[in-house]
């Protein structure tokens, strides 16, 4: 598989489970792409958008149950940050449901599911890695 978008150590925020969904979010991206370059059938993109838009929903949940969990400060502002790019990509698959998906179309989402990830673990996702680390050594 390409490296699209490459995992880089930088994005981990030191919280296995964590690190983990962010690591599969990444391959999943790059298999995207790989099925994008590679010409796969439109359904077939289609479906694995749906699956990757279900699995970030997902992957939200983990993050918003550590928040809960212990208490994270900054949890209505991070959520918020989820639940806005969820609906994004929500109405986005809602817009594309009945149509005719084009190459281009995908890579440009893409690009701009894997530039909002990138910056959201570099943000806020990093803040949160810390807040947990510190919350774990004091217990």
């Amino acid at each position: 598989m390409s490296q699209w978008i490459p995992w880089l150590s930088h994005f981990e925020v030191k919280v296995a489970e964590i690190d983990h969904q962010h690591r599969e979010l990444f391959r999943m991206f790059n298999e995207l792409c790989d099925a994008t370059w590679d010409g796969k059938g439109k359904d077939s993109i289609k479906a694995s958008i749906k699956f990757l838009a279900q699995y970030v929903v997902n992957h939200f949940a983990t993050e918003e149950k550590f928040m809960t969990h212990h208490k994270y400060p900054r949890l209505p502002e991070h959520k918020k940050a989820h639940d806005d790019f969820t609906a994004e990509v929500t109405d986005f698959i809602q817009e594309h449901e009945d149509k005719d998906i084009s190459s281009e179309l995908v890579v440009s989402v893409i690009i701009k599911l894997g530039d909002w990830t990138r910056d959201h673990i570099r943000g806020m996702d990093q803040e949160l890695g810390k807040f947990l680390n510190t919350v774990a050594l004091l217990n």
